[in-house]
């Protein structure tokens, strides 16, 4: 994998990967708010590789998605610098036509053996997450734990 990053002005970097274009930026007073933070696009990466290996898990299982959206709560160090995250906690929501211990199958599958970006994660922050299914919480776990083999 190999990329540019360009400097633009004040905080704006923009950055080509492949045919795509990520616009990075702070908030003020350094920046304009332009665009994601890196640890914002950090974060949502995270979100975004689990959501599609689960996603192309429930589909091999032959489950009916409806609806999927992952919400993604961080919370920092703030204690000093780097600012680095403490704990991640990620809430699945899924509709549709899935059986729930398929789901839970995937979301485990998806952290500890398909998410490179979460076995990275990982390593040096708690990551979190709970499954609703059609709305009701189906089942909770912590990565660590799989990962350690516990």
């Amino acid at each position: 994998m190999e990329f540019k990053t360009s400097w633009k002005e004040n905080m704006l970097f923009k950055t080509k990967v492949g045919n795509h274009q990520i616009t990075m930026d702070a908030a003020a007073p350094l920046g304009q708010d332009k665009g994601a933070t890196p640890k914002e696009l950090f974060a949502a990466s995270l979100s975004g590789c689990t959501g599609m290996d689960i996603v192309g898990l429930l589909h091999k299982y032959k489950q009916t998605i409806n609806k999927f959206e992952i919400e993604t709560k961080v919370q920092s160090t703030n204690d000093g610098y780097p600012i680095v995250f403490s704990y991640i906690d990620l809430i699945y929501h899924i509709n549709g036509e899935v059986d729930e211990a398929l789901a839970l199958q995937a979301i485990r599958l998806a952290q500890t053996k398909y998410c490179g970006v979460s076995a990275m994660m990982a390593r040096s922050t708690s990551i979190h997450w709970r499954l609703f299914l059609n709305g009701k919480e189906a089942g909770t776990g912590d990565v660590g734990e799989y990962l350690s083999g516990e």
